[in-house]
């Protein structure tokens, strides 16, 4: 019945017949094709009823055949990222993101039915890679983004001044905020890393990839799940409890300012420590005091080229960062809160949340 309804969506809406209800002579492949769609097209549809809002998705997206993604993209000939490839449909350049392989072929079907259903969602916003399509014909679903030359933040960084990370900060932060507030059920992004955030050809940042999103239960305030995410900036909770709350995008949220503040990776590990060749391992709290003590913010906190910034705004950025990367969840402010201290800082304003966490670090 699912899928008999999916059909009828998809006629009703003028969107192309799938190509296994057209005559073709290789009925082994027409076959596959029709499974494909059978089980992919229920799963997008339960999907899309159990997250939208009043049972519509604010973006329609066109379903294209697996011989359309195929020609568009040359038989994806240009890789221009993980699993991203560049097409061109009717003279219109395209992303297409397709997985290969067989790896956890049941979750990852899962997580990309996921990936369609949020996207759509978030599509409406200036920082998220909009979503246009998907293709149901292959064993694993593709998607089709609208086009942009882009690169990644963690190729560019290092280039970025200090305005264009703080306005990085505030945009990203509005994306995680938007999945913690304003769906039916708070949704928590599990993976914000650097690598999931691009900047497009107006240097315009934009957050992609909501394949490992997962709703918080009605009344709840935690969820127990395998455990999913970038090594380095999964919250220490989750990894020991396998339990996942909206704090834990507030830790990667810390770790992913300080890659902003440093211009390079800052990763921990299972227990929230990060790895120096002077001290080994060490949270990140003591690191920076102890650097910040010894007058030597350029080496690994702060990126020199931002080094001579208004040091307020440099210190506010740091405590804040901080105060999200604490170990403990409930030690870390709420994403309104981090959304807000981040505006204050932009304009010059100093900390005034919890002035007296251990955290804040001080220097001359």
């Amino acid at each position: 019945k699912i899928f008999i309804l999916f059909i009828s969506m998809n006629i009703n809406l003028g969107k192309k017949l799938p190509s296994f209800l057209k005559k073709n002579e290789n009925k082994k492949e027409e076959k596959e094709k029709y499974q494909n769609y059978l089980t992919n097209g229920s799963s997008l549809l339960e999907e899309q009823l159990s997250f939208c809002k009043n049972g519509h998705h604010k973006v329609p997206l066109r379903s294209f055949t697996a011989e359309e993604i195929i020609n568009s993209t040359n038989g994806f000939q240009e890789n221009v990222g993980p699993y991203l490839y560049k097409g061109n449909f009717n003279e219109k350049k395209v992303l297409v993101k397709k997985y290969n392989g067989k790896k956890n072929m049941k979750r990852q079907h899962d997580h990309v039915i996921r990936d369609i259903v949020i996207s759509s969602e978030m599509s409406y916003h200036k920082n998220v890679l909009k979503i246009i399509g998907y293709c149901l014909e292959f064993e694993r679903v593709a998607l089709v983004y609208e086009y942009s030359q882009f690169d990644y933040l963690f190729n560019c960084i290092q280039f970025l001044t200090w305005e264009k990370r703080m306005n990085i900060a505030i945009d990203i932060a509005s994306v995680i905020l938007y999945l913690h507030i304003e769906f039916p059920r708070p949704i928590i992004h599990r993976n914000l890393t650097s690598h999931n955030v691009i900047l497009d050809q107006n240097g315009v940042v934009k957050l992609y990839n909501f394949e490992c999103c997962i709703p918080l239960p009605i009344g709840k305030v935690q969820v127990q799940d395998d455990l999913i995410g970038t090594i380095g900036y999964l919250d220490p909770e989750y990894v020991w409890s396998s339990k996942v709350t909206l704090k834990s995008d507030v830790f990667s949220f810390g770790l992913f300012l300080l890659v902003l503040l440093s211009g390079r990776e800052i990763r921990v590990n299972h227990e929230g420590k990060y790895y120096s060749e002077d001290y080994g391992l060490i949270s990140l709290e003591k690191y920076a005091k102890i650097r910040v003590k010894n007058n030597k913010l350029e080496d690994n906190i702060i990126d020199s080229k931002i080094l001579q910034e208004e040091q307020k705004k440099l210190k506010g950025f740091l405590n804040l960062a901080l105060r999200c990367a604490q170990k403990i969840g409930e030690n870390r402010p709420n994403m309104i809160d981090v959304a807000k201290e981040l505006q204050r800082i932009k304009k010059g304003g100093m900390q005034e949340l919890l002035p007296t966490m251990e955290c804040l670090i001080d220097w001359n």
